[in-house]
């Protein structure tokens, strides 16, 4: 029944995190001005009961938080379950729990982007957030499906933790990128802004200290920020392709990750010519939709890989740098 359970959780956590992007592509994040509830309502009013409600922009809104709290309620009977099935390890429980703590605070979050009305930071956590939700109920599941790992001796595990970390730091700054509405900072590629290196401004667009009590929605960086945001989002992708590219050709010399490697090599490229499409073309939702969704394609192939890695020893990230 856990089994079952966590399969649901993780079909439902895909929707979830899709449901989460379109709202924010579609500016809908604000679409109910309050919460739980929208204007007050269980669902959202008419425009005729409420001249200040977009209906559209209100049921997205209100879509995406009951879907999100259904979620959460299979993720807590999942975790009481496993809790007292006694079929299970003691590892796969402990991941259940630590779930359970995840979406409680990720529904947290979800409060917050709409009472501090699209504050970036808080945006951006919860973007991150729903991957780690994703990716959590994705690393459950292998464990408790118990997935078969190869028994090789030499692993790039050094290789597939950085992989994973990086990809984490650049799924952060992508939201970063999204919730400044900074996408279309740069619109040309290679350039950006008609350079290769334009004028950055850092201070302003890292400004993470600054949680001043205004409507976020739209934006309120200037141009010289926004670029930097969407330059830096740029380099550290050919960072994190580097990383990545590193990773398949080590893994495609082991007989047992053939299919593996070429999977990721897949996801990589889609997501860089989704990332190049988002921007040349102006944004469209459905590339930028499909680029929220190969993010995290790739995020759980890499989950995956450090999964069939790591499994058959007691080793963990830290004890990979350390040595």
């Amino acid at each position: 029944m856990t089994r079952k359970l966590i399969q649901s959780a993780f079909i439902m956590a895909i929707i979830v995190v899709t449901l989460g992007a379109l709202t924010r592509l579609l500016d809908a994040g604000l679409g109910c001005p309050d919460w739980p509830g929208c204007y007050g309502q269980v669902t959202p009013p008419t425009t005729e009961e409420n001249q200040l409600v977009d209906s559209g922009k209100a049921w997205m809104e209100m879509i995406h938080r009951y879907v999100a709290s259904l979620l959460g309620l299979m993720i807590l009977i999942a975790a009481i379950v496993a809790y007292r099935d006694d079929t299970i390890t003691p590892k796969a429980k402990s991941i259940a729990q630590l779930l359970l703590v995840l979406v409680i605070i990720q529904g947290l979050f979800g409060m917050w982007t709409v009472t501090l009305q699209l504050l970036p930071q808080v945006v951006t956590l919860h973007l991150l957030g729903g991957m780690t939700v994703l990716a959590t109920t994705f690393w459950l599941m292998l464990h408790l499906n118990q997935t078969a790992t190869p028994d090789i001796l030499h692993k790039p595990k050094f290789f597939s933790s950085l992989a994973l970390i990086a990809l984490v730091c650049q799924i952060a700054l992508g939201g970063w990128t999204s919730s400044t509405y900074s996408g279309l900072a740069c619109t040309d590629f290679p350039t950006c802004d008609g350079q290769l290196l334009p004028q950055l401004e850092f201070s302003q667009a890292y400004n993470l200290t600054d949680f001043a009590e205004k409507n976020y929605e739209g934006g309120v960086m200037d141009s010289a920020a926004r670029v930097t945001i969407q330059y830096t989002h740029r380099v550290m992708a050919v960072i994190v392709t580097i990383i990545i590219l590193t990773l398949y050709f080590k893994l495609r010399q082991i007989t047992a990750f053939k299919v593996t490697s070429r999977i990721l090599l897949f996801s990589l490229l889609l997501q860089l010519g989704l990332g190049i499409s988002a921007a040349t073309m102006m944004l469209p939702l459905s590339i930028a939709l499909l680029h929220n969704s190969g993010a995290a394609l790739l995020l759980l192939v890499i989950v995956y890989i450090n999964y069939l890695l790591f499994s058959n020893r007691q080793d963990n990230l830290y004890s990979t740098f350390i040595r």
